[in-house]
């Protein structure tokens, strides 16, 4: 089996468990022609545009992918602080981004992914009580996640950054880079090593930490963290 099919189905089989409705938004260059065709004028576009269909194909009708294209609502880009395509929006119920994607939700990204689809839908999320617990400390917060594809480290950190997000209520916002898709800001931040994040342009974190030091860091707190 390709890696391909292998994929599609293991999205297949995570999709099928939705069972509530969610939108995700799509920054792309997609373009229309004079002869009234529509292209990417992005590879990294059309296959990330395919990919994310087949989210959209397996989830009961319940997951709906919006596609926006810069060119066509260029003011609308311009108010989400688009800066390169293509770019997947997580918003909440008040319309507020918490979650971006300068990434592909492929191989083992494939589950960090599917749980913040399941989360941002209304579904468990394993982190809501303890951020519930410590949200007034915690300030508005970025959370930067660079990550590649290969690493093995990086969908843990991945999920608890979303999922801390999602349980926020508007407070954290996550961005996660794929850095080998985007080696310039790989390069701004000296990204040398998987996973590297970066919380409110502070000094790096080199390498994996577990969700309690994350919530540490972002409520600057020594304090024994129960889950």
């Amino acid at each position: 089996m390709s890696s391909e099919n292998n994929y599609r189905k293991v999205i297949q089989e995570e999709m099928g468990k939705l069972n509530k409705k969610v939108n995700l938004k799509v920054f792309t260059s997609l373009k229309t022609e004079e002869n009234g065709s529509k292209v990417h004028k992005c590879v990294d576009c059309e296959q990330t545009m395919q990919l994310l269909r087949i989210y959209e194909e397996y989830s009961n009708k319940l997951l709906h992918i919006e596609e926006t294209s810069i060119y066509d609502e260029p003011e609308f880009a311009k108010k989400n602080d688009i800066q390169r395509v293509p770019t997947i929006i997580f918003t909440d119920e008040n319309e507020r981004e918490i979650i971006r994607y300068l990434a592909n939700p492929i191989g083992q990204e494939i589950q960090p992914f599917v749980k913040a689809i399941f989360a941002i839908g209304g579904g468990p999320n394993y982190y809501e009580k303890i951020i519930n617990q410590y949200i007034e400390r915690i300030s508005p917060s970025t959370i930067k996640v660079m990550i590649t594809m290969q690493c093995p480290y990086c969908p843990s950190l991945v999920e608890a950054s979303n999922l801390f997000a999602i349980a926020s209520k508007g407070k954290i916002r996550t961005v996660i880079v794929d850095i080998q898709g985007n080696p310039d800001i790989g390069q701004y931040y000296n990204a040398s090593g998987v996973p590297y994040t970066i919380i409110n342009e502070r000094p790096a974190i080199q390498g994996m930490i577990p969700a309690h030091e994350l919530l540490r860091e972002l409520i600057g707190s020594n304090i024994d963290i129960q889950y």
